[in-house]
């Protein structure tokens, strides 16, 4: 009886084992989406750190695993709406565990030092090596989707250290992942600001860090369509997600970052989710859980006036309260993610008399609606939660702005969100103002000290231009973006052609540049923005890195 009861302790214990050191989550990635399971999956994540509460530091020595914290904080990010966590760093296997038994998704961070030496071979075999050790214990569970294997590299940093050497060690890092846990995707957080010229095709999933600071680029090409753009130069062949944006609540800050109130943190962040969406992501990890006393320097200390501390859904009321409480924005966001209407876009031009409908909602939402006018357009009973996909039929009269009202309602018939998209719509092909511009030096940045941008906006009848036009010349200098300019074009109102011609200084120790330009375009009620961007580099220091 003794053997039978050890074998039978012995054999549950084996298939505990096996459950964990055999994946159930098979990932596949197609028409630009994860697939889990051969289902699309919709990443609703949140950036998380453990080790980050008052009086911790998550990098600094013995890292603490807080098993029971932790526990705390995945039961509510959970019952918050979230499906996945991200990290920067490793999880331990026993924190790993905890993911696992959640339920939760998790996006691992893999902690490669953005400031090392890319091309010393004791950095990169200090990587490898990492890599292995974290990988021989978590390949034993299915809760990672994907790996992210360095946070915001510097352009001037890879710049002194080569492009080449951050490419090779990259695709070392990829190599080494994919052979010690196939069939995980593996990608980088690059900065959208500060990495838009890099090329990514040996990743397997596009990711950006992205925050609308209404600078640069997000200044003269809106951020929704900054984003978009950089998609669109990847390539539109793999899946993009966005792997932080957030606003900060400090009380000072610098344009968005920080100084913001409760209520713009709260509508800012609805208001990025939508525009990353309407960008293409098919997921999003907004920055962050909960307020890191850590990053202003004090551990102890809450700076009143460092935004970096203030991003976090919660927050803490002093250094003892361990668990925190959640601000205005976990609601909001709780609320919003419950049902995402991934097409129609927002403000997005439609031909035809159909638009594509798709949708990734929860198991609250039983029903959707789409009102045009006060009328009922379209309405649809939703027996599964996850992803839907339909069509809608339209009938514009000639080009039409058409803001579309939908409506997500449970079981009982309440209605759990609303949403509205705004489409211009037509039957026939729609000629839209244009902008280009037209940058000297624009193959080199040796070839000059001065930067002249030309732009150039053919207007149309009936669509009416709105505010000035922006310039940037985004020079990639640190967090730096560089000058920008305001351009009056009121007084060219009436002309098929408006000119602008701006000149921009080129620092010596600049590498790489972004010049753009954008304006605002008005039909009846939809207004978007027409736009052109160039990126030059330095001679040829980004031959491997750069985008071809």
């Amino acid at each position: 009886m003794k053997n039978k009861l050890l074998l039978l302790i012995a054999m549950l214990l084996s298939s505990v084992f096996t459950a964990f050191a055999q994946p159930k989550t098979k990932i596949e990635l197609k028409d630009n989406w994860y697939y889990l399971n051969g289902q699309k999956f919709f990443i609703k994540a949140i950036g998380y750190e453990i080790g980050a509460r008052p009086g911790q530091h998550p990098y600094e020595g013995n890292r603490a695993e807080d098993l029971d914290l932790m526990k705390f904080d995945l039961k509510v990010i959970k019952e918050g709406g979230y499906n996945t966590i991200r990290t920067w760093s490793q999880f331990t296997e026993a924190q790993l565990k905890l993911v696992q038994e959640s339920g939760l998704k998790l996006i691992m961070g893999i902690d490669v030092n953005p400031e090392g030496n890319y091309a010393d071979p004791a950095f990169v075999k200090e990587c490898v090596d990492k890599v292995k050790t974290v990988t021989a214990y978590a390949k034993k569970y299915d809760c990672i989707i994907t790996y992210l294997v360095i946070n915001e590299p510097q352009t001037n940093h890879i710049y002194q250290v080569t492009g080449k050497g951050f490419v090779d060690l990259m695709k070392t890092l990829i190599d080494n992942l994919h052979k010690e846990h196939p069939g995980i995707p593996v990608t980088l957080s690059a900065n959208a600001m500060i990495s838009d010229y890099m090329d990514e095709s040996y990743f397997d999933v596009y990711a950006y860090n992205c925050y609308d600071h209404t600078e640069a680029q997000t200044a003269t090409m809106g951020f929704k369509d900054y984003i978009g753009g950089l998609n669109t130069l990847n390539g539109l062949n793999k899946p993009f997600i966005t792997t932080e944006f957030g606003y900060s609540v400090s009380h000072k800050g610098f344009g968005r970052y920080g100084g913001n109130t409760l209520k713009q943190q709260a509508d800012g962040l609805i208001a990025n989710y939508r525009d990353l969406i309407d960008a293409g992501a098919v997921g999003m990890c907004p920055f962050y859980y909960a307020d890191g006393w850590w990053k202003g320097g004090d551990k102890n200390a809450h700076a009143l006036d460092q935004p970096e501390e203030w991003f976090g859904f919660w927050g803490y009321s002093d250094a003892s309260d361990k668990y925190g409480s959640p601000r205005p924005v976990w609601f909001a966001m709780r609320d919003y993610m419950k049902a995402l209407i991934i097409s129609p876009k927002n403000v997005s031009v439609h031909t035809g008399t159909t638009i594509p409908l798709e949708l990734y909602t929860d198991k609250d939402v039983k029903k959707v609606m789409i009102k045009y006018l006060d009328k009922v357009i379209y309405s649809k009973a939703l027996s599964t939660e996850g992803y839907f996909a339909d069509q809608v039929t339209i009938n514009p009269v000639g080009i039409q702005d058409m803001e579309l009202a939908f409506e997500f309602y449970d079981k009982d018939n309440k209605i759990v969100k609303t949403e509205s998209i705004s489409i211009l719509a037509s039957k026939t092909a729609i000629d839209l103002p244009k902008l280009t511009i037209e940058v000297s030096p624009g193959k080199d940045l040796n070839e000059g000290k001065i930067a002249c941008v030309k732009t150039s906006i053919e207007n149309k009848e009936n669509f009416k231009l709105v505010g000035d036009l922006r310039v940037s010349y985004n020079t990639h200098l640190g967090w730096e973006v560089g000058p920008q300019a305001s351009v009056l074009v009121k007084e060219q109102d009436g002309q098929k052609v408006i000119t602008a011609e701006n000149f921009f200084h080129i620092p010596d120790n600049c590498w790489i540049v972004n010049a753009s330009a954008g304006i605002a375009v008005q039909y009846g009620k939809f207004i978007f923005r027409i736009h052109d961007q160039k990126i030059i580099f330095r001679g040829n220091w980004a031959n491997e890195v750069g985008r071809k």
